[in-house]
């Protein structure tokens, strides 16, 4: 069985795996990933619809097979690392964290489902450990076919130092719309808040998270920001202008391009894969 590509853009420059950086992104029926150069330079982009519920063997097969087909390298990269949206995470400071203990973490602040495995990686920005939840099966076959993998959650990734620092002059607040959840990570005064998700059914849940964060957190001020990304429709953006002084669109890190047609990609949409 094949596993189409749905969007693939890509281009022929030449550069060393060692000068290459792979991001791989899970979704709900596959997977997306990028290319970068370590200067930030966009090499490739693609969009898989990938069945990843079948066997350990056979998932590890056709992911190997996958890169190859579609010349990804696999060995001796910069870096690759596999973004795994979480519904089960917490954050452990440094100080604090204890390498024997993540399942404990975990068990204290929720209940993950059979079949998932407990995965942490470190935030130099936060000096924190995030230990999560991703499904087993999936996380070991990445790490066989690409070895020395990062696993990472989206937190781990929507946390990040351009907007630590932005903070300094204002409030704000990214939010991150997956399907029928929210990401939500809130700064002010060059801290983080807030990292933490919310069930959300339709738009209007996503709005009351979204308001319940600004109050409890008294970040209702005249110049806050409300910068949203992920799947993100006009609706909800019309939505949330009603409610919040200053609505933008997060598009992640800049990077450069050769090829125009990455002037067609939505980077807010992919603003989880491309930060």
């Amino acid at each position: 069985m094949s596993d189409p590509v749905t969007t693939l853009i890509t281009t022929d420059k030449a550069v060393a795996n060692n000068e290459l950086r792979l991001s791989i992104c899970l979704r709900p029926n596959g997977f997306s990933f990028c290319v970068t150069t370590i200067g930030q330079e966009l090499l490739t982009f693609g969009e898989a619809d990938f069945d990843l519920n079948r066997p350990l063997a056979q998932l590890t097969s056709s992911l190997t097979q996958f890169f190859a087909d579609h010349g990804i390298p696999t060995f001796g990269l910069k870096q690759a690392r596999l973004i795994v949206p979480s519904e089960h995470f917490v954050w452990v400071p440094a100080h604090l964290y204890d390498g024997t203990r993540d399942q404990q973490y975990l068990d204290m602040t929720s209940s993950p489902e059979d079949g998932l495995c407990v995965c942490r990686s470190y935030s130099s920005l936060l000096d924190s450990y995030m230990v999560f939840s991703a499904p087993s099966n999936v996380v070991t076959a990445f790490k066989i076919a690409l070895p020395g993998i990062d696993v990472l959650c989206q937190h781990s990734v929507l946390v990040n130092d351009l907007l630590k620092q932005r903070s300094t002059m204002h409030p704000i607040i990214l939010m991150h719309v997956r399907e029928r959840v929210g990401d939500y990570e809130a700064y002010y005064g060059g801290q983080l808040l807030l990292s933490n998700s919310f069930p959300a059914v339709n738009d209007d849940e996503l709005v009351y998270h979204a308001l319940e964060v600004m109050k409890k957190l008294h970040t209702e001020t005249p110049d806050m920001e409300l910068t949203i990304c992920g799947a993100v429709g006009r609706e909800i953006y019309g939505l949330l202008q009603h409610y919040f002084p200053n609505v933008t669109l997060y598009t992640g890190i800049p990077f450069t391009y050769s090829n125009p047609q990455f002037q067609l990609l939505h980077t807010y949409k992919n603003a989880l894969l491309l930060s």
